[in-house]
């Protein structure tokens, strides 16, 4: 008898089980084809007492990486995981400086080192490989006959592009992907901006398939154009950047969208950009001494500092850099009556993210299943004292994915 409860027991389990995961798998495809309106977000600070710091690429686990310039005004290329202290990441003594513009899903981070006090000045590519005591370091092999090159972007395929050749002064002559076998060139393209997950290539307008090396170049918008600079390219073929005119204020800051074409996502400047962009379309923009502001998909762009919660007050977002599936932004902000700028993510405010993490997923989605028939506690999402269908009702409704 006691075998057969447990059997009935374990098959309504799965049972139950089963209509979840249907039901998130539902609500995981609506929330990719549908927009939700823009959060409101906290301020988390990068590491307790951290100053120095400028962050240039954040993976969707929100690991950041960059340049850490100490008193002595020399950059150390740095990683700071959620929820630790940054820390500098290991280079040869015979480098005096380190950058690390870009981290894989997976971990992989690529960058430059230099002999100089900033990596930028005669570069030289570089990696880092996650083990499970920490990152290893790898000096990247050059284009034959050049001295200076740079990483700047890779995918978790180890696939790593960048630029070799030139002055290695963040100008270089060739387009190359690095390789355990030294740098392949890239001929049919300028100087890489990405690499996604599909393992295509995103410079200028150009996307590079580096499966078959086909290339496909998106035709300009109307208008009068030099050109378009590529800055960031997404998993599902999003990509921004901005398009050039040719005199005085006629640079915009644009996006694409495959289902959509191009979109404008700010006025024209000097000197301005979106600079990240997700697989919803979301991005990040700037006019250089002029402003910041998000772009997000179906709404009017807007000033970050008003998006943070009323529990944020205080904080003043001052620049703004990778933006995530799951909106997180990775931004640079001052407290009040501080004068020092501080590495921050911008958390979305959501009770449903039990994890914290930005996104409402599969991890929230456990966790609720995990406390399913307790007296209240955070999965309560209706705040009636009981984790049960309603609260699951309300997850999935805010489901990311």
């Amino acid at each position: 008898m006691q075998k057969s409860r447990l059997k009935l027991a374990y098959s309504s389990m799965r049972q139950r089980a089963a209509v979840v995961c249907s039901a998130a798998l539902a609500w995981s495809v609506f929330a990719t084809t549908t927009y939700a309106a823009p959060p409101t977000y906290r301020v988390e600070p990068v590491g307790l007492n951290a100053t120095g710091l400028s962050g240039y690429d954040m993976n969707e686990s929100l690991t950041i990486v960059g340049r850490s310039l100490n008193a002595q005004q020399v950059g150390r290329a740095f990683v700071a995981v959620r929820g630790e202290e940054p820390t500098l990441l290991p280079t040869p003594a015979e480098w005096q400086s380190s950058d690390a513009y870009a981290i894989s899903s997976n971990g992989i981070i690529v960058g430059a080192v230099s002999v100089q006090s900033i990596a930028s000045i005669g570069s030289r590519a570089a990696a880092w490989y996650p083990t499970k005591k920490g990152y290893v370091f790898a000096l990247l092999t050059p284009y034959p006959g050049d001295t200076f090159s740079t990483a700047s972007a890779v995918n978790s395929h180890g696939d790593i592009v960048g630029g070799s050749g030139g002055l290695g002064l963040g100008m270089y002559s060739r387009s190359v992907r690095f390789t355990a076998n030294g740098a392949q060139l890239l001929p049919q393209i300028s100087l890489p901006a990405d690499v996604n997950e599909h393992r295509v290539v995103l410079a200028w307008n150009q996307l590079l398939d580096l499966d078959d090396m086909s290339l496909t170049t998106i035709p300009l918008p109307p208008g009068n154009w030099q050109g378009f600079v590529g800055t960031d390219l997404s998993n599902s073929g999003n990509f921004c950047g901005y398009v050039l005119g040719f005199s005085g204020c006629s640079n915009f800051p644009l996006r694409y969208r495959p289902t959509v074409g191009w979109e404008f996502v700010g006025g024209c400047a000097t000197t301005t950009s979106a600079q990240s962009i997700n697989d919803t379309g979301d991005v990040s923009a700037y006019v250089q001494y002029g402003g910041i502001w998000m772009s997000f998909v179906g709404e009017t762009n807007i000033e970050p500092n008003l998006l943070l919660a009323s529990s944020e007050i205080g904080w003043s977002v001052t620049s703004l850099g990778t933006v995530t599936n799951g909106r997180v932004i990775l931004a640079g902000a001052r407290f009040a009556g501080s004068t020092t700028t501080q590495l921050v993510r911008m958390i979305p405010v959501m009770p449903e993210d039990l994890t914290g993490d930005g996104a409402v997923g599969a991890d929230d989605l456990a966790l609720l299943l995990a406390a399913w028939g307790e007296f209240g506690g955070p999965a309560d999402l209706n705040g009636d004292e009981l984790v049960n269908a309603a609260d699951l009702g309300l997850l999935l409704a805010a489901w990311t994915g």
